[in-house]
């Protein structure tokens, strides 16, 4: 038989989970301010208006900016950049698995 968890081991558990997750969007955070540091000119969107000018990493790469978005922001900013190097890269590596 299985034994139950007491209110101390949840909490313990909780504030484990609340670390690991601080310590991932944390990191999250570095990447991205890396990649818009390392690669300033790459082109992350556009902006809403007529002439549709391009948004640039650098823009974003403020740290106070940075903080301020939802990490599944985060996670999307640094998809484009990656997407971006790897189509300017001249050497195309071959993906042998659908969506990894």
């Amino acid at each position: 038989m299985e034994k139950r968890k007491t209110v101390k081991e949840w909490r313990k558990a909780w504030r484990d989970s609340i670390a690991k997750t601080q310590k991932i969007e944390n990191e999250i955070k570095e990447r991205l301010k890396d990649l818009c540091t390392t690669h300033p000119e790459i082109v992350v969107g556009t902006k809403a208006d007529a002439d549709r000018t391009p948004i640039k990493a650098k823009s974003i790469g403020n740290l106070t900016y940075i903080e301020g978005m939802e990490t599944s922001t985060r996670l999307a900013f640094i998809e484009m950049i990656e997407k971006a190097l790897a189509d300017a890269h001249p050497h195309k590596q071959l993906n042998l698995y659908k969506d990894v």
